[in-house]
């Protein structure tokens, strides 16, 4: 039987039962992405509520590595006007969960597994399989069967993050982000979708339009399909984060159509 402490935090000798708790919440993602409606316009995605089971999310807001468990992603590209990082990550599928202390190691290791498990990668490659084929240069139909390598980040964006509209980059196929907000946390903290205007002059360049930002809602996500080609670019980013809204905590899992370098994977 698990033990916790009064805060509901496992403790080290706690055990966890890693494989119910894994095989359970892969069952519960994949049926909520099986379930969810996906959009077409301005390129394939879908917003899920509900996405881990109410006591696996309710886990990962007691579970929050400490802050000292993060690294800066890009010290030059995300910080503020005192040198500080605004967007830090923890790579959990880097081998960084030894950065979590002993008494979250446990849930933070089931939780990974059950995000790399391709169960949840085909439930979501199905659900974006016309923008996915496009992306991969392959029939529809063949989309689910593609060689894929998933890579869990816990990222925690601050003051002053914000991220211009980008449709992603190579090897990149999918990206999946799942909210993670406190009790006060403004629901428009969530990313946006935009399309790309026609450029007015060629020294101005192009300007976007916001199309859709997602509620930045407790135990939700969004996956995109990732492109920029002619057929399709999956412009989406983030409005700067202001002194009056609060940090942005969330998961993000991409997948990528080969494995590359760690340093190769934060730069996308």
């Amino acid at each position: 039987m698990s033990t916790r402490d009064n805060q509901g935090v496992l403790s080290e000798s706690a055990d966890f039962a890693l494989a119910p708790t894994i095989d359970r919440t892969v069952t519960h993602m994949v049926e909520r992405v099986r379930d969810v409606r996906v959009e077409a316009s301005p390129f394939q995605h879908f917003y899920v509520e509900g996405i881990f089971p109410d006591d696996v999310y309710h886990q990962i807001a007691v579970n929050f590595p400490d802050k000292s468990s993060y690294l800066p992603i890009n010290i030059k590209r995300w910080k503020n006007a005192v040198g500080e990082s605004t967007r830090d990550r923890l790579c959990l599928s880097e081998g960084e969960l030894d950065r979590i202390d002993d008494a979250r190691r446990p849930f933070w290791t089931a939780l990974t597994r059950a995000l790399e498990s391709d169960a949840l990668r085909r439930a979501v490659y199905e659900k974006l399989g016309a923008d996915i084929a496009i992306r991969l240069g392959c029939p529809k139909h063949a989309v689910v069967d593609q060689v894929a390598y998933p890579n869990v980040m816990l990222i925690r964006d601050y003051q002053d993050y914000r991220i211009k509209p980008h449709p992603d980059g190579q090897p990149r196929v999918v990206t999946m982000q799942f909210y993670l907000p406190g009790d006060a946390t403004p629901e428009d903290l969530g990313t946006s979708l935009y399309v790309k205007l026609p450029a007015v002059h060629r020294l101005i360049g192009h300007k976007f339009k916001e199309i859709k930002r997602f509620p930045f809602k407790p135990n939700s996500a969004y996956a995109i399909a990732v492109n920029d080609c002619a057929q399709r670019q999956s412009y989406h980013g983030r409005e700067l984060i202001t002194a009056s809204q609060t940090v942005r905590d969330s998961i993000i899992i991409a997948w990528l159509s080969r494995d590359v370098a760690l340093g190769q994977k934060h730069a996308l």
